[in-house]
């Protein structure tokens, strides 16, 4: 039981509340490939990020720090940004982001994203 509390409050105290900027991406492209794409546009396909996402595969950001983070959100929602600036606020979960709130760069400004479900 004391190893339980003890393993729990380690996990509860790595996480964190984070606000990070970076590029979109598909975090299967990403992670595949040796070269770490960043655009929609991968392997010769157009939109391939964006079709990635449609499947289901998890979204990702990269910061300009070149920091990888998967992104714990609906993937659906997030499939017309790949490739693009997106600030993302949420809880770290030491380098996973569950999001909370997904913004993307749109005239200057930032542009809520929806996230509810678009099955």
């Amino acid at each position: 039981m004391v190893a339980f509390a003890v393993g729990a409050s380690c996990l509860y105290a790595a996480e964190k509340n984070v606000i990070l900027e970076g590029t979109l991406v598909s975090s299967a492209c990403y992670l595949e490939s040796d070269n770490r794409p960043t655009g929609n546009d991968m392997g010769g396909r157009r939109a391939c990020g964006t079709e990635c996402l449609k499947r289901g595969d998890p979204a990702g950001l990269v910061t300009k720090e070149k920091e990888f983070h998967i992104l714990v959100a609906p993937s659906l929602a997030l499939a017309l940004y790949v490739g693009l600036q997106v600030r993302v606020t949420g809880t770290d979960h030491n380098g996973t982001i569950g999001v909370e709130k997904a913004e993307v760069a749109k005239d200057g400004n930032w542009e809520e994203i929806d996230l509810k479900s678009k099955m």
